[in-house]
């Protein structure tokens, strides 16, 4: 009976001490040698196979589509449904533990993680995975819903009450805030439990009191709804306090209204989000707004890598930490275009962020994508001269410049809007490999600053001109598969046997996914530039199936998670971040993961392929 088995190894470290002591009452050990055939379609499995020591290759119709190592599991699917997909060769002598079927069963019976991590899809795995890190992490930003955290009772006034008397009641109540019912709401009494939230609702805050002073009125006969904002920014309670964060950066405000079925419950200010959650992560977002210097707008970018890594380690799930750097590193932009240029010039333009930056999809500091469109018949003497100091600025802040020359500074970046009409022209009906290169980073564009509606006019043209050219989303889409020959890594696995070889993730898995997603999206003229966003729009569309739509969110985040753990451990060492992963950094359970997810892409491909007629290309 070994007692050495290996419970911290996914599926079974979820398991309870009571259920691991039914692992090591029944589990037996087996011994293979190479070469010999462990499991076929013609076998009835009676045991799940845990690896000691040793390698199994997974063919199927004589491709190799799988290969596990020490500590992985096989074949948990054949085990309970009695049938074997493939055939599993011992790649090397192999040891595994033999763990019976009647206590599987058991196990899988007792303990839904362990079912779910056993033997499930992708997408169920994946959420089992995050069901056992809220287990852990059951204050996690990521979990923790606003109304777990301090929010104020709201105290309504009326728009008619006199700023004075307002003042009065902010001190006595040591308010820093009213919320302030329109004149429409004025029959029922502030305490008197009536419903405001039927009528026009405003925010007063003690910064008003300031403009109060400077408005040359009498604060006794100022209605405080003059100096009302009747804007409200507002979360629902069961909203995220992540989601809380979010929406204050995004509309730059201090105070969240939170509701309850509809109507209003509080508010939640910045101070009693930010005492919350100060133990998840340090954040920088009030140093960017509070900056009065590049150099304090340096250190505050500075931060941005810990903070990264601090979420990172809480388990936050990438998708809410690249929504939050996307947020961040806009606040910068804008931040540093402020500084850097001429009002005029911010008038009379629009700062553009592209590629990965444009998709919400960077999460650490990579190659900077970003451009400028013009007004045009408007000229800025000094342009190349602020171009090229905002490119300095952000590489000093720690953005690498693009290699490929996808910044401002090159004219080809800095363009009027009429120029920039025509240079996508030329792309579109001048196709080659680097024009649609080009143009997959400008379809991910996003405005950051200045006149927005410039970059909606040339993504309105840049979409007439794909209408007129149906085959250029062939040839577009094709990129997607330009990696294909990688596909037989598990294979070159198997001839080192360390598990030390060096894998690109980005090539491997994300690139096809978010290409080939772009390309459908380009196809049904789809405007939002999010990979999953266009997943989700293709799936009301009838474009992508909701099964494989859901395989490849899951896919496209875990592969971004492994990415931003490799580049928190390279930055670490003082190396720049690559998209090269090492085998024998991830867990068993990551390696499971990245096996799924590697197989979702190629049943992607598959889609691609016979959508876009590839093979005819």
């Amino acid at each position: 009976m070994p007692k050495s088995f290996n419970f911290s190894a996914a599926p079974f470290d979820g398991l309870t001490n009571e259920q691991q002591q039914w692992v090591r009452n029944t589990v037996d050990i087996g011994y293979y040698p190479a070469g010999e055939v462990i499991l076929s379609p013609q076998d009835r499995p009676r045991s799940l196979f845990v690896i000691i020591k040793g390698h199994v290759q997974q063919t199927e119709q004589g491709e190799v589509v799988c290969v596990y190592s020490k500590d992985d599991c096989f074949d948990g699917r054949s085990l309970i449904s009695g049938q074997v997909s493939g055939v599993f060769t011992a790649a090397q002598e192999l040891i595994v533990y033999l763990v019976p079927k009647d206590t599987v069963q058991r196990l899988i019976a007792a303990n839904a993680t362990f079912s779910a991590l056993l033997f499930s899809d992708l997408s169920q795995k994946m959420r089992a995975l995050g069901e056992r890190r809220s287990q852990r992490e059951l204050h996690s930003l990521m979990l923790s819903r606003i109304d777990q955290a301090f929010v104020r009772p709201a105290r309504f006034v009326s728009e008619k009450m006199d700023v004075f008397s307002v003042a009065q009641l902010l001190e006595k109540e040591k308010l820093s805030h009213v919320l302030v019912r329109g004149e429409l709401g004025l029959g029922s009494d502030p305490k008197s439990g009536s419903d405001p939230n039927s009528k026009r609702v405003g925010i007063f805050t003690t910064t008003d009191i300031r403009r109060a002073l400077l408005a040359d009125c009498n604060p006794h006969e100022l209605p405080v709804g003059q100096l009302t904002t009747w804007t409200l920014v507002e979360a629902d309670q069961h909203a995220s306090v992540f989601d809380a964060l979010i929406l204050m950066i995004r509309h730059g405000v201090h105070r969240v209204v939170v509701k309850r079925q509809g109507k209003i419950m509080g508010v939640i200010e910045q101070l009693d989000l930010l005492s919350f959650i100060s133990n998840h992560s340090h954040l920088i977002w009030v140093q960017i707004q509070q900056a009065q210097s590049q150099d304090e707008l340096k250190h505050a970018c500075a931060a941005l890598s810990r903070l990264i890594g601090l979420l990172s380690e809480s388990e936050v799930k990438v998708s809410l930490i690249a929504r939050l750097v996307q947020e961040l590193n806009a606040k910068v932009y804008t931040k540093l275009w402020h500084f850097i240029a001429p009002q005029e010039l911010i008038d009379n333009s629009c700062l553009i962020v592209m590629g990965s930056e444009g998709r919400a999809e960077q999460i650490l500091k990579t190659d900077q994508d970003n451009g400028l469109i013009l007004c045009n018949g408007y000229h800025c003497a000094d342009l190349i001269h602020i171009t090229s100091a905002f490119n300095d600025a952000l590489y000093e802040f720690g953005y690498p410049p693009c290699l490929g020359g996808i910044m401002m500074r090159n004219p080809l970046w800095c363009q009027s809007l009429e120029d920039f009409k025509e240079t996508v022209r030329q792309w579109v009906f001048h196709p080659n490999s680097e024009t649609h290169m080009r143009l997959a980073i400008f379809a991910d564009a996003v405005s950051v600053c200045g006149d927005h509606m410039l970059l909606e006019e040339l993504k309105e043209y840049f979409f007439n001109c794909l209408q007129d050219t149906p085959s250029f989303f062939a040839h577009f889409a094709r990129a997607a598969d330009s990696f294909s020959e990688q596909s037989s890594w598990w294979s070159r696995l198997l001839t080192g046997g360390t598990g030390n070889e060096e894998l690109d993730i980005k090539k491997l898995g994300i690139f096809p996914i978010v290409h080939g997603i772009r390309s459908l999206a380009l196809e049904s003229r789809l405007k939002m530039t999010g990979t999953i966003e266009r997943i989700e729009a293709l799936v009301l569309l009838n474009r992508v199936p909701e099964d494989l739509a859901t395989d490849l969110q899951e896919s496209l985040h875990f592969l971004m998670d492994v990415r931003l753990k490799q580049g928190l451990r390279q930055m670490a060492l003082d190396q720049r971040p690559t998209n090269l992963v090492t085998l024998s950094s991830l867990s068993t359970l990551e390696r499971d993961l990245l096996r799924d997810s590697l197989q979702v892409v190629k049943r992607f491909r598959g889609v691609l392929h016979f959508h876009f007629k590839l093979g005819a290309l």
